[in-house]
């Protein structure tokens, strides 16, 4: 199946105002999260509420990436768009 992945302008904006050190334990966890979404070691759940359709990883023990996940299954592709990535009481 393919894999798209998205940014929206906030997800971009709260990426620039992590540390670098931050940014690049993303990307590391972003490529984990590519071949395998569930990986034990992301903690990825299921938001509530509100957020009922969103997703979020774990990259530290307080950071969280929130995504959105659009299966278009006649064309076998998963979109993924980032929404937001920050502190814990940032983005929840």
């Amino acid at each position: 199946m393919k894999k798209i992945i998205q940014r929206t302008g906030r997800f971009d904006k709260s990426f620039e105002k992590l540390n670098i050190k931050t940014q690049k334990l993303f990307i590391k966890k972003l490529e984990l999260f590519i071949d395998d979404e569930y990986s034990p070691s992301l903690k990825t759940h299921k938001l509530k509420g509100k957020r009922k359709n969103e997703f979020a990883f774990s990259i530290t023990d307080d950071i969280r990436a929130i995504y959105e996940k659009l299966t278009r299954k006649e064309k076998e592709i998963l979109v993924f768009t980032f929404l937001d990535i920050g502190g814990h009481n940032k983005v929840y």
